[in-house]
């Protein structure tokens, strides 16, 4: 098909953007080449596979040392059990004959047979053995990576002008995306508050979510006009649309530059004269770098989690610090809020392994996670108790819920300053996620310094909506009138610990003077948005 097409979906980031089509499709679900081979081939293909096991073993083996020496013994188990699957006759047996008897290569025989043995395992009764059916997924694809010889990411090292191409992104996908490659997002599922619209956002870079049959339609190679605004994807613009889109970028472009010069000016204050602080997300050096090149009154909201997500096996303390120190160079002698590892539910680093969950965002992650694994909370407190030497550092614990979830981290942090000589203790604030803990702020407020109110979260536990679910988008309503009293509660019973917001809303220009009407007199939002928002509120008005 030659002709141009226009596809409709969802607008989930603005801006205008034009590339090439890169199709992702995780490892599990590629077509690789299938090929049919003969007796004088079953040698060489026996090969590649015990090679694979080999490399495979070998990558468990490290991993489990890493975390027997970060978290113990029974987090290093884990891996031990997948190493010894690969060691058990039965199934390096099954492999080899299914590679006799079929006569196919080497990645097809891997498929067939993990497939075949993690339907298995979820077909019996108990829970605990069913759950081995995601061990022998991650096997498999361990295996299915290392025939292909993939040492790294497939989005790792996009090409320049890359337009991503998905079903759906995960949070391990989206660490790897880069504003220097990545020119646009398109998805089959995104909405607004799902990880590829909050990346595409942070970057800078248009996102259509809710296209429908996408991957059959656009093709590797693709030239593609993505419009964020209108939710549009040209494929194939024929030379009208070319045009059009050179205009129409231009344009958006001196608008853009027009909001920078203006941003730079100073701080934002509505126009009946309401003074409010306007800081930035950022995951990277480069996003610490746009952030104060637009005029950022700070950094609200420091996210280590990609850093965790993007390394191949667990970090140290030493490469923590390293990390920071590079990240958070151009931010010297500003505000900047580092959030603790917030992982568990759908962000599970390879190499941590967490135990599989019936119900994981009601389950063990953020804080609940680092209570479980101390040896991985001292990790960051140390590297960060290090870095505040140089920063104005806050750290802010995610996901809390009672005030236990502050105390045990508060005691922690005082014992490593003191053993480290630190006696200026970074600030230490709690992210107001949960129902429970906006209505609890009046006795969490003894233990911190100050709050941050995640509105992503809590949107999502206030309105029994999964935000990467496609099917209760409706009812993913960040800017309800439920949320926006948690919010006015919150602000109402800190009294004078300061509370920031630094969730989707605070970067939605739309909801900006009903957002000042809760009290809320400091935001925290894509760099990228830093100019549009200070914009917003000078032409806000609070009631």
């Amino acid at each position: 098909m030659n002709a141009m097409l226009i596809l409709k979906g969802e607008g989930v980031s603005p801006g205008v953007a034009k590339g090439t089509a890169f199709i992702y499709i995780d490892v599990l679900k590629r077509d690789t080449e299938f090929y049919k081979i003969d007796d004088a081939q079953i040698a060489g293909e026996k090969v590649r596979i015990e090679k694979a096991i080999v490399d495979v073993r070998r990558n468990l083996i490290i991993d489990a040392k890493r975390m027997e020496g970060k978290l113990g013994k029974e987090s290093a188990d884990i891996f031990l059990a997948q190493e010894a699957m690969l060691l058990d006759r039965t199934i390096i047996e099954d492999l080899k004959k299914t590679l006799e008897v079929e006569r196919i290569n080497a990645e097809h025989v891997i498929r067939m047979a993990f497939r075949l043995l993690a339907s298995r395992f979820r077909e019996l009764n108990d829970p605990v053995l069913r759950e081995r059916g995601d061990d022998i997924d991650d096997l498999s694809r361990r295996l299915l990576l290392s025939l292909a010889g993939i040492q790294a990411h497939s989005l790792e090292h996009l090409p320049a002008n890359t337009v991503l191409v998905a079903s759906r992104l995960l949070p391990s996908d989206t660490v790897f995306l880069s504003r220097t490659t990545t020119v646009a997002v398109i998805a089959e599922f995104a909405g607004r508050a799902a990880h590829a619209a909050l990346l595409a956002r942070e970057l800078g870079i248009p996102c259509v979510g809710g296209v429908p049959k996408l991957l059959d339609i656009v093709h590797a190679g693709d030239l593609l006009l993505v419009d964020g605004a209108k939710g549009e994807v040209i494929v194939k613009p024929d030379a009208q649309a070319l045009q059009h889109y050179e205009e129409a970028g231009g344009e958006l472009q001196r608008e853009k530059d027009a909001r920078v010069r203006a941003c730079r000016a100073g701080r934002a204050i509505t126009c009946d004269g309401c003074a409010v602080s306007v800081m930035a997300n950022v995951r990277s050096r480069e996003d610490v770098e746009l952030a104060m090149e637009l005029g950022a009154d700070g950094i609200g909201l420091f996210r280590t989690e990609p850093f965790f997500m993007a390394a191949k096996h667990f970090p140290s303390e030493q490469e923590f610090t390293r990390f920071l120190l590079e990240s958070l160079s151009p931010a010297r002698g500003i505000r900047i809020d580092v959030r603790l590892l917030d992982i568990g539910a759908d962000k599970n680093p390879i190499y941590l392994h967490l135990p599989p969950e019936p119900d994981p965002f009601l389950g063990r992650r953020g804080v609940r996670v680092l209570r479980e694994y101390p040896e991985l909370l001292e990790t960051q407190l140390s590297a960060v108790l290090q870095v505040s030497r140089q920063f104005q550092i806050g750290i802010l614990i995610p996901m809390v819920t009672t005030e236990d979830d502050i105390v045990g981290i508060a005691a922690r942090l005082r014992e490593l300053a003191d053993n480290m000589g630190i006696h200026e203790r970074p600030r230490l604030g709690a992210m107001i996620e949960t129902p429970a803990a906006a209505l609890s702020v009046s006795m969490l407020r003894q233990y911190v310094d100050f709050f941050s109110i995640g509105t992503n979260d809590l949107t999502q536990y206030t309105m029994a909506a999964g935000r990467e679910s496609s099917t209760v988008t409706e009812y993913f309503i960040d800017d309800h009138p439920a949320i926006l009293r948690l919010i006015e509660i919150v602000v109402q019973e800190a009294g004078d610990t300061p509370v920031s917001l630094c969730g989707e809303l605070a970067g939605r220009a739309n909801a900006m003077s009903r957002l000042l009407n809760t009290g809320i007199r400091s935001l925290s939002v894509a760099a990228s948005l830093v100019p549009d928002i200070k914009n917003a509120i000078r032409h806000a008005r609070v009631l």
